[in-house]
């Protein structure tokens, strides 16, 4: 007989042809949903709605829109779900020893979240059906528009969902300098790395491994009573090592039920994801100022000629007896920190202290500065590097 089976009519009628209708109207949802949660759940409506009911109805709305959309394929079959499922499962774990790490290197406190019944069931159920919105969302897009490119899928739809996931609030009342960075390495990054795990579950197993991963892990947050009182060094190294773990071990289990592992490969992509890593800790911690040396962006002309604006000193912590004449030593001045010469070292009383003065200054500074007012010297200085610094803080344009 002619005419077309049903297993292809019904496959024709799942994976209908996608419109540009349907990609303006997951960005018109998204960016809806952004403004709802951050400029009127919250900020207009106070109280039980405005924290819970409303936005738990909002996402409940755009769960049913997600399943109205058009079916889509995921990389990985169909009878792999339940292997990813079980994936997600164990990087849900290793989440939560990395937050066991976190309060052994840091302590625990008393979690902020209501623990009664009654509120751990609002708790759940609110941002349960967030996460699950959320997350079939980023598998729709991520599944109808770029498989082909999967790379920039999982970093496009990662960046926007970490930016998607920090109230607006928090990020515009940031103070410059550390306040920043100190919420680039233990906020930002950490849900950056958590939403490429999940970018990458929905990759190959659609929106289900991503909803128990980030669901987990809320989980995790919202009932337990303790929480780490974790500094941001650990924080930025365990919130991104334990993604990364996960995504390890959620690549190399997948590749190896799929046998298209190479002898070769294992032990080289893990150090690769590890190594890469590490480098962005590292480098994020240099930048931050774990170690005795850190940057600094010059935003004064008053070590003219050697040092000018928009150039990064590298400064050496250093106590100040060790400080001589000629050293350029960084210093509290009022409400600054600056950068100056020693032009002479003077004792008074057992009390040792410098007389400063800025290369392109006519006279030395009238307050000396204290041993224990230095914070540092300066040995090498990178030209023009820090442009980028103030053009970013408005102080260029």
């Amino acid at each position: 007989m002619g005419g077309v089976p049903i297993s292809d009519l019904g496959k024709k009628i799942l994976y209908r042809r996608v419109s540009p209708w349907h990609a303006a109207l997951v960005v018109i949802v998204f960016v809806a949903a952004y403004l709802l949660n951050n400029f009127l759940f919250g900020p207009r409506i106070s109280g039980f709605w405005g924290s819970y009911g409303l936005p738990a109805i909002m996402w409940l709305m755009i769960v049913i829109f997600a399943l109205g959309l058009p079916r889509f394929k995921t990389l990985g079959k169909l009878r792999e779900r339940r292997l990813l499922c079980w994936l997600a499962l164990i990087c849900v774990f290793v989440g939560l020893l990395g937050e066991m790490i976190q309060g052994a290197m840091s302590g625990f406190g008393k979690s902020p979240y209501d623990h009664t019944v009654i509120g751990i069931l609002i708790n759940l159920f609110s941002l349960g059906i967030a996460v699950a919105g959320l997350e079939m969302l980023r598998s729709w897009s991520m599944n109808r528009f770029f498989t082909n490119r999967p790379g920039w899928g999982i970093g496009i739809l990662s960046f926007l969902s970490t930016c998607f996931l920090i109230p607006f609030v928090r990020m515009a009342n940031l103070s410059l300098n550390l306040g920043i960075t100190k919420f680039i390495g233990s906020e930002f990054i950490p849900s950056l790395a958590q939403n490429v795990l999940a970018s990458y579950l929905v990759l190959l197993g659609g929106p289900g491994p991503a909803i128990i991963y980030r669901g987990g892990m809320m989980i995790i947050e919202r009932i337990s009573p303790i929480l780490p009182n974790a500094n941001w060094v650990s924080q930025t190294l365990l919130g991104v090592l334990a993604p990364v773990v996960g995504i390890v071990l959620v690549r190399q289990i997948y590749r190896e039920e799929r046998r298209t592992v190479r002898k070769s490969e294992p032990g080289e992509n893990t150090l690769g994801w590890v190594a890469t890593s590490l480098a962005a800790i590292l480098i994020l911690w240099f930048a931050m100022g774990v170690f005795s040396y850190y940057p600094r962006v010059i935003l004064s002309g008053s070590m003219q000629p050697g040092i000018n604006i928009g150039d990064i000193v590298i400064i050496n912590r250093v106590p100040g007896e060790q400080v001589k004449v000629n050293d350029i030593i960084l210093f509290p001045l009022g409400n600054m920190q600056v950068s100056h010469r020693v032009v002479a070292v003077q004792e008074v009383e057992n009390k040792r202290f410098f007389i400063t003065k800025g290369d392109a200054n006519q006279d030395p500074e009238k307050d000396p500065v204290y041993e224990k007012q230095v914070l540092g010297k300066v040995v090498f200085v990178a030209p023009k590097l820090g442009w980028i610094t103030l053009w970013l803080r408005g102080a260029v344009t």
